[in-house]
């Protein structure tokens, strides 16, 4: 897929135009939205006339056109999200946040980011998609306001040369547009997504980019950090499955500032190490030491006591994992052969779980033997810290594995469905 036409080689993208159409009108119910030009369906038919509020009234006579252009080329808001507010938000996040305290003072300039925000100059339909993240879906927002923060750490750490640290933050703050033509419910908290709605997620980068490339002044390599900050550095990632040396440095700070974010504010700091330390052959190595240098684990940091709730589950699961996987590989040879797994639909899959088992005996933990490990960390707090450590990010690992399994499904039909079925019951979340 060439990098300038991101949907080559990508279904045709599902229509999420009206859930973003919703939040929009739906906002202009709380706060003012202007028209600012003349809003036209593609056949030419005024829809709104220039200096009309938009309020969740129009929504309806709006999704049933397709426009001539954006919505949000059409639109002006009262205090929208600017360089300015971005400022003063992210001075908040970091005044009670001391984690990002930390990153920034570690990063060599502690007003650098202040300086860096300030100069940005925003295109107008960037400020508006993100004065509608505030609004309609706040905790997206503070994802890529945060997102912004810990990238512009890592970028600084990193040296990345001064004109490449608005690019950053721009890439930051716009990784996630488009999630907001995804149905909210789709993403909500607790919502087990089916393969079928995974597909408008694996797309969402796609919908980013394709928001963002065209805007006057927005930093190709921003735009491009955007399409493809989901890539992983063995291949496994989407929506193009890229290579590490195809993926653009600054996707790969993006992709570790995404996860970093997101652990930090679920999980503790050991937690977060650890998640890297099982996916080191995911993510950019010079990315992860910048971010554990910037982190800078303490022994306050480890005050938490671990508790030993759920472990045993997770080491039964974790071994019938690995005897179904011993099976399972038995059979696919098989099926396979002559030609190698290797070359085959299902390669990322003998990677992966040869990496699952590999990386539970880096732990120190033997993997035919994993429930006599409990009986040894009961009675040392720090093998118990480590082991449940590496059992909750195991499990987020083979959680990301049954994803990229339901993605990849069109590849691998035929290809000895019952025993992956029996494969995935043990991958799945909400197993134990």
């Amino acid at each position: 897929m060439s990098l300038n036409a991101p949907r080559a080689q990508l279904p045709d993208l599902p229509d999420e135009n009206p859930h973003y159409m919703r939040a929009v009108t739906d906002m202009g119910d709380q706060q003012g939205i202007m028209v600012s030009e003349d809003i036209y369906a593609s056949n030419g038919m005024k829809l709104i006339a220039k200096g009309a509020l938009l309020n969740s009234e129009q929504f309806s006579h709006l999704s049933q056109h397709k426009l001539a252009i954006p919505l949000d080329h059409s639109l002006t808001v009262d205090k929208p999200v600017d360089a300015g507010s971005l400022v003063v938000e992210m001075g908040k996040i970091i005044e009670r946040e001391p984690i990002y305290r930390r990153m920034l003072s570690r990063a060599g300039d502690p007003l650098g980011l202040k300086h860096t925000v300030s100069a940005l100059r925003l295109p107008g339909p960037v400020e508006m998609r993100l004065s509608v993240m505030r609004a309609q879906r706040p905790d997206t927002y503070e994802h890529s306001v945060r997102v912004a923060i810990i990238a512009f750490a890592l970028a600084q750490r990193l040296k990345r040369p001064e004109h490449e640290l608005g690019a950053v933050v721009l890439a930051g703050l716009c990784h996630d547009f488009g999630e907001m033509h995804t149905d909210p419910a789709v993403l909500a908290v607790g919502h087990n997504i089916t393969a079928e709605e995974r597909r408008f997620v694996h797309v969402h980068p796609i919908t980013s980019y394709v928001l963002v490339h065209e805007l006057p002044g927005f930093p190709a390599s921003a735009a491009q950090a955007i399409l493809h900050h989901h890539e992983r550095l063995d291949g496994s990632g989407y929506p193009n499955d890229l290579p590490g040396h195809k993926i653009p440095p600054m996707a790969r700070l993006i992709a570790v500032a995404d996860v970093a974010e997101a652990v930090i504010k679920r999980f503790d700091l050991q937690r977060l190490d650890m998640l890297f330390r099982l996916n080191q052959a995911r993510f950019d190595p010079a990315m992860v030491a910048a971010l554990r240098d910037l982190i800078h684990i303490t022994a306050e940091d480890a005050h938490a006591a671990p508790h030993e709730h759920g472990a045993a589950s997770q080491l039964a699961n974790l071994a019938e994992l690995l005897q179904a996987w011993f099976t399972l590989r038995a059979l696919l040879e098989k099926q396979l052969a002559p030609s190698p797994p290797d070359t085959s639909p299902l390669a990322f899959l003998f990677e992966r779980m040869g990496t699952i088992r590999s990386l539970v005996v880096q732990a120190g933990f033997d993997p035919d033997n994993m429930a006599s490990m409990l009986a040894i960390a009961r009675d040392d707090p720090e093998v118990l810290f480590e082991l449940r450590g590496m059992l909750d990010e195991m499990d987020w690992l083979l959680a990301d594995l049954a994803h990229e399994i339901d993605r990849r499904s069109p590849e691998l039909a035929g290809l000895s469905q019952g025993e992956l079925k029996g494969l995935l019951e043990h991958l799945k979340p909400g197993k134990h």
